[in-house]
């Protein structure tokens, strides 16, 4: 029997896809390398939902950035001198995109994604949001200079046109908003407060997932490796897999930053320009303390997000060059204790009797900040990926527009955008 998909990548944007598919009448099969879904990218993210952040990260400025990175200990983007010359072809391109009218437009097309993919969203909150503890909290970036805090309403202002949501706070409305922010006061100028964005358990929206499409006779394969595409002429009519083979009418690649890509896909992992970018994670088990953060806070100087979620406190930040090299770098997680305390410096003594879990993971960065979705040059085989640090936020509207594609439905936004064949 032939699957109307095979889904290879059980992480956030394979399941997605799958349960997109599978809503529309198609017979799904995902095989996922790990033990179970979600235990890549999105196992310990920021578990945010942000349409409010939906700047690529190669902003302009950002070479003097990674280059002060190569001797700055503490930089919040940074590269290691190992990964270069992984990056050199990729790294022409990001560096190009990071043009000033490039990455204002690439801003408000990821918003327009962002945007849509929150529609799409709606549907599993209103079904399974007490499941996956989401909340509709919203979220507040904080300011420690007014020159700062200035260009991001002005870009605020803009995207306003497209419909983000937003309120610039005063210093003193940003502690009211949230009281922890306290001892902080003196220190800030203001802050805004994007109303619209989820907090929300991306690792167990995953298992939901997974658990409704097993529930509705699709398959699931873990522990299950892809190896090999299956070719008829030049069309791609499968993979064969550690189980056997699995044939499928369409074939679709979510494997996120993994190497596996191109092992699976040489030529077309070569058309699309994707780069792992380590990611850290603090998670403070605090789930016996009564008075924690409202909403989520980032601070806009300190490049770090604190988060509640599920009775826990999560720091997420640093974006890191460094190839594939999975290390706990004791000395990252101890800056992220640091920018905590700097943020919550009342919650200080409290967080140091919490238990700590470090976790790191791969986002799949595109050189242009753009995700890939649609079909390769090889017939009968599509990609989902290159979403960043964007993967949770955008992921079901990802799916949604991959899904109508594959159908061959009009697609609600301009698909050619994230095409693979597109010029970045």
């Amino acid at each position: 029997m032939k699957a109307d998909a095979l889904i290879i990548g059980g992480g956030l944007i394979g399941i997605t896809t799958a349960h997109r598919l599978a809503k529309r009448g198609c017979s799904v099969v995902l095989v996922e390398a790990n033990e179970d879904v979600g235990l890549g990218a999105g196992f310990a993210n920021g578990a945010m939902l942000v349409p409010s952040q939906t700047m690529p990260w190669n902003s302009p400025g950002i070479f003097s950035t990674l280059l002060k990175s190569l001797v700055t200990k503490n930089s919040a983007v940074r590269i290691k001198p190992k990964a270069v010359p992984s990056l050199f072809k990729w790294g022409l391109h990001f560096l190009k995109n990071s043009k000033p009218h490039l990455h204002e437009l690439h801003t408000r097309t990821l918003l327009d994604l962002a945007l849509f993919s929150m529609d799409i969203f709606e549907e599993y909150y209103k079904g399974y949001a007490d499941q996956f503890d989401a909340k509709k909290c919203g979220t507040i970036k904080i300011y420690r200079d007014q020159p700062s805090l200035d260009a991001h309403i002005r870009s605020n202002r803009h995207l306003s046109e497209i419909g983000l949501d937003w309120e610039a706070l005063t210093p003193d409305q940003t502690v009211e908003a949230e009281p922890h922010l306290q001892a902080l006061a003196s220190q800030l100028v203001g802050g805004i407060r994007f109303s619209a964005d989820v907090v929300a358990d991306s690792r167990k929206f995953c298992q939901i997932l997974r658990d409704d499409l097993v529930a509705s006779g699709q398959i699931i394969h873990v522990g299950c490796q892809a190896n090999e595409l299956l070719m008829s002429g030049d069309r791609v009519i499968g993979a064969r897999t550690t189980i056997g083979d699995i044939r499928a009418k369409n074939t679709i690649l979510a494997l996120g930053a993994s190497a596996s890509a191109r092992k699976l896909a040489p030529r077309v992992a070569r058309s699309i320009l994707v780069r792992p970018v380590k990611g850290y994670s603090l998670t403070y088990n605090t789930t016996a303390v009564n008075d924690l953060p409202s909403y989520a806070v980032s601070d806009d100087g300190m490049h770090v997000a604190i988060v509640p979620i599920n009775g826990k406190l999560r720091t997420v930040g640093i974006a890191e060059f460094a190839g594939y090299d999975d290390t706990l770098s004791p000395q990252i997680f101890r800056q992220l204790d640091r920018l905590t305390k700097s943020v919550y410096p009342n919650l200080a003594q409290m967080i140091d009797g919490c238990e700590q879990e470090p976790w790191v993971g791969f986002r799949p960065m595109s050189a242009d900040g753009l995700p890939y979705i649609g079909e390769t040059s090889s017939k009968g085989l599509w990609v989902n990926t290159g979403h960043g640090h964007l993967g949770w936020t955008l992921a079901a509207g990802s799916a949604e527009l991959l899904a109508d594609l594959i159908m061959g439905k009009s697609a609600a936004l301009d698909a050619s955008t994230f095409a693979v064949t597109r010029s970045t």
